[in-house]
């Protein structure tokens, strides 16, 4: 039985078997373990629900709150650091310490909010930090390419970063897309340092696997395409999701949760059609924010089981 599942719910509170909760707002806070990130809901969904088959147990420690239930802990943690290098390199020293200390030591996927992701011109981009900051923890935590998580990084509109995280017993398989160049390898033009990421990483618990994929958007190579177009930056992200979906193991029926984040200029309600139609199963969750390039219109993540 997989250990846990979300949901995208108008409504939710904690009770004895929910891992994590994630509320979408006008503000970022953590308060009494639950996680609220500037990031306006654009539908009726509002909140992130993960819940446990059994009942979990909760604590706090550096700043991170967390909840496990004997195979998966589930953790969140913000910064009010304004150095974002910092504050990246800060909270994932914290994650990985806490996540090592309570015996879940593998990480297999991140959700990072960056406050104004995009401001700043070149190298002084706050996305680049962030990104900078990343990977000299993960790094000094000893992790290889490989063993990086699957992830996202998108922006805020309050706050200055907000993470929250699945942590493990047992590594996960990264699992990367043939139609584009793994994150970890994108040129110098992407930053001192390339963004540390998985493009999914697939978690065995008995005989049930989960697929967690990364952010995906309209990048084929490095490099984006359909600049400008909305409807066509979502067809080509659809053919990623649908290629790593594939590479995981998965198909897309078994896709069973997909969440959009989409510019202020993007057209939310044109993307519902044509991602049901690819993957009927998928419960969606639609918020308003920047992604991690500032000439891409959306980003789509999926959760698939087998």
């Amino acid at each position: 039985m997989l250990p846990l599942l979300p949901a995208y719910l108008e409504n939710g509170s904690l009770d004895d078997r929910v891992l994590g909760l994630v509320r979408f707002g006008r503000s970022t806070s953590l308060s009494e373990g639950v996680l609220t990130v500037a990031l306006p809901s654009l539908g009726a969904a509002k909140t992130e629900v993960w819940r446990s088959p059994v009942p979990v147990m909760r604590g706090e420690r550096s700043g991170i709150a967390f909840a496990h239930n004997g195979q998966v802990l589930i953790g969140a943690v913000i910064s009010n650091d304004s150095d974002i290098e910092a504050a990246a390199r800060k909270t994932y020293e914290a994650i990985v310490r806490v996540a090592r200390g309570e015996g879940y030591p593998f990480l297999l996927r991140v959700w990072n909010h960056v406050r104004d992701i995009n401001s700043g011109a070149g190298d002084a981009e706050r996305y680049k930090h962030f990104c900078a900051g990343r990977h000299e923890s993960l790094t000094a935590a000893k992790l290889q390419n490989h063993e990086f998580p699957s992830a996202s990084a998108v922006g805020m509109v309050d706050g200055e970063l907000a993470v929250y995280f699945v942590a493990s017993r047992s590594a996960g398989r990264q699992v990367e897309n043939p139609r584009q160049v793994s994150a970890y390898n994108y040129p110098r033009e992407f930053g001192l340092r390339s963004p540390s990421f998985a493009r999914a990483t697939v978690a065995r618990f008995g005989g049930d696997e989960i697929a967690f994929i990364s952010g995906t958007a309209s990048v084929v190579g490095h490099e984006t395409r359909h600049l400008g177009d909305t409807t066509a930056q979502l067809e080509e992200t659809i053919r990623n999701l649908e290629r790593i979906v594939t590479e995981s193991g998965a198909t897309t029926d078994a896709v069973r949760a997909l969440k959009v984040y989409v510019r202020r200029d993007a057209k939310a309600e044109a993307m519902t059609s044509p991602l049901q139609s690819v993957f009927p199963a998928a419960s969606l969750l639609v918020v308003e924010s920047d992604t991690c390039r500032r000439d891409l219109l959306l980003e789509i993540e999926a959760i698939a089981i087998r």
